[in-house]
């Protein structure tokens, strides 16, 4: 939903997109890439570097131009401070948070005339009407399918702010912090590792806060969205009158349902026993399930690896199925950025496992949402939740020999030797060798994959050549892991012929 920047804003996160995933670029060679003239990217680089400092794109004469920040920054900042320059974004916050009388008074807030914020909201309603919802002008509330609605600003609010602690006054929090205290407390079933983290309770903040703030405003799930089963849960009465005393809510039965939607909604399993036993009332959730678990047992089966604890990998896909109505990236998600990371290795098993998912939740129609963002953050829960994955991978890799000989005493060479075995042991077999000669190393390394050296400018045949400093930097340790990436991708080739992959289609066919 990116489309939601304004034009020169869109452009802007297309030329920082592209040099997060990029080092060294010259503007001409980024102006190519992007179809942006290489005069209007140098003016860009002007206009973003006025507002990501203390990041910043720099160039150099000989190298071109990069994007640079320190260790205390991430590109989650980057992107917020995009959101926090779009009036678009800033239109969509503010009838969300606040109660408008009328246009006029959100013109005086945000300084722009009425005319062209009304303009700017018939902009912003082309866009958004598509994902079902929109903002009424009349009555200046966003209003749509509340389904939608929620899962857009949990994703916006999310990415932009990262830590909800910072967006929430010290009243809502202390209020949103005792319900999910009462509220965990009452079941005692999610109190499990994977939830006592501090991700999962921003987002169950980030989840209370929305709900609050959409029943403040009059809304409420529709009735064919909300469960028969009676709420097993209710807050103490001292919450209750926090809550009525700040947000003017009584705590209902619908009011209760709608908070904590994503435990209540009829299609969310507590249990693997639950998720089997609403499998066989309800067709569509069997389908859901069985797509899921044909994919699982598909990846095992093609792969030849193991999934430990399937049937609870299996309820979190199912589980995440049930709340997902949107997408779950807008600008930025850090899942996305975990997958584009990974080594080439991890990149092409990860690319085969995206393809089965796509296809096994595509094959036939299922009662979800999806969309690219969905399948990447569905992989990623996949991949993270995947007990031992890492162990499991490195030991199907083909193994890469190398052998380690410097210019230098048998004891630096031993130093060396273990360093790079402390730091690359499970991807490197690496060995000592000895030679009085380069003939003599030349005759040895045919043995090798890799040749590990501190000598430069020399060549071996059919053995790739890594020259590092007397002390490895991490500067050596990138080139090695690239070098040894390349051969493990030969080594790939070599053993499996290559296939048409009649799957990779479905990765970009129109999902709904």
């Amino acid at each position: 939903m990116e489309r939601l920047l304004e034009r020169n804003l869109y452009r802007h996160f297309r030329i920082i997109y592209f040099l997060l995933h990029h080092h060294w670029i010259t503007i001409g060679e980024l102006s190519n890439e992007l179809a942006i003239p290489a005069r209007t990217v140098r003016q860009s680089i002007g206009e973003i570097n006025e507002y990501i400092q203390p990041a910043k794109i720099e160039s150099s004469y000989q190298r071109g131009i990069h994007l640079a920040y320190g260790v205390e920054l991430n590109p989650l900042y980057i992107y917020s401070a995009i959101y926090k320059q779009s009036e678009n974004f800033l239109i969509l916050e503010e009838v969300f948070l606040h109660d408008y009388p009328c246009l006029s008074a959100l013109a005086d807030k945000l300084f722009i005339s009425e005319s062209t914020l009304k303009r700017k909201i018939a902009i912003i309603n082309q866009i958004t009407l598509p994902y079902g919802f929109e903002i009424d002008p009349r009555k200046m509330d966003i209003i749509g399918n509340e389904k939608k609605i929620y899962f857009f600003y949990y994703s916006y609010l999310i990415e932009k702010y990262g830590v909800l602690e910072s967006l929430l006054s010290k009243t809502e929090l202390s209020i949103i912090n005792e319900l999910i205290t009462e509220f965990f407390g009452a079941f005692r079933q999610l109190k499990d590792a994977k939830r006592e983290v501090y991700a999962y309770f921003n987002k169950i903040r980030a989840m209370l806060f929305i709900s609050l703030h959409r029943i403040q405003r009059g809304h409420l799930l529709k009735p064919h969205d909300q469960s028969m089963d009676p709420i097993p849960f209710s807050p103490s009465l001292a919450v209750r009158e926090k809550i009525a005393a700040h947000y003017k809510i009584d705590c209902s039965k619908s009011v209760l349902y709608h908070l904590f939607y994503c435990f209540f909604n009829p299609r969310y399993a507590w249990s693997a026993a639950e998720l089997a036993e609403k499998s066989r009332k309800d067709p569509a959730i069997d389908k859901i399930r069985s797509a899921l678990f044909e994919c699982l047992s598909a990846i095992e089966q093609a792969e030849g690896l193991f999934i430990p604890h399937k049937e609870r990998v299996l309820l979190d896909l199912y589980n995440a199925t049930s709340y997902v109505s949107g997408p779950t990236k807008i600008l930025y998600d850090p899942e996305e950025e975990f997958l584009v990371n990974l080594n080439q290795y991890y990149q092409k098993f990860m690319l085969r496992t995206k393809q089965k998912l796509v296809y096994y939740l595509t094959r036939s129609p299922l009662e979800i949402y999806l969309d690219d963002s969905v399948i990447d953050s569905f992989l990623f829960m996949l991949i993270t939740s995947w007990d031992h994955l890492q162990k499991q991978l490195e030991k199907k890799a083909p193994r890469v020999k190398a052998a380690i000989f410097l210019n230098s005493s048998l004891e630096h060479n031993r130093f060396v030797l273990d360093d790079l075995a402390y730091h690359l042991r499970s991807r490197l077999d690496l060995h000592l060798v000895s030679a009085g000669t380069i003939n003599e190393l030349s005759n040895v390394c045919t043995e090798f994959d890799l040749l590990i050296t501190n000598l430069s400018a020399f060549e071996l045949p059919n053995c790739p050549i890594v020259s590092i400093h007397s002390n490895p930097t991490i500067e050596d340790f990138d080139k090695i892991i690239s070098v040894y990436d390349m051969i493990v991708d030969r080594k790939v080739a070599e053993k499996v012929p290559p296939q048409k992959d009649i799957e990779s289609y479905y990765i970009y066919r129109n999902y709904n």
